[in-house]
């Protein structure tokens, strides 16, 4: 059974909201780097940056594939029509 478009919706804004909130997690770890070049001695700048890679692109991966299931549910909701 496809979804309807309102529940593909909401799986959107659902992504939206969850990226968001990943967005000021890579906000608060960009200020730590910083903050650690400023006030650290820089010793953990390589492993903050790591994450940060990581994490970028963890996301990246993941909100591409919503992204496809939402464009497969939104073809099959209007055929089913």
């Amino acid at each position: 059974m496809s979804q309807t478009t309102a529940s593909i919706a909401d799986d959107a804004l659902d992504l939206l909201r969850a990226t968001h909130e990943r967005i000021n997690h890579m906000r608060v770890l960009f200020n730590s780097i910083n903050k650690d070049m400023k006030h650290g001695k820089s010793r953990d700048i390589e492993e903050l940056a790591n994450l940060g890679s990581f994490l970028g692109y963890d996301w990246a991966n993941y909100v591409d594939c919503e992204v496809e299931k939402m464009q497969k549910a939104l073809v099959a909701a209007e055929v089913a029509k």
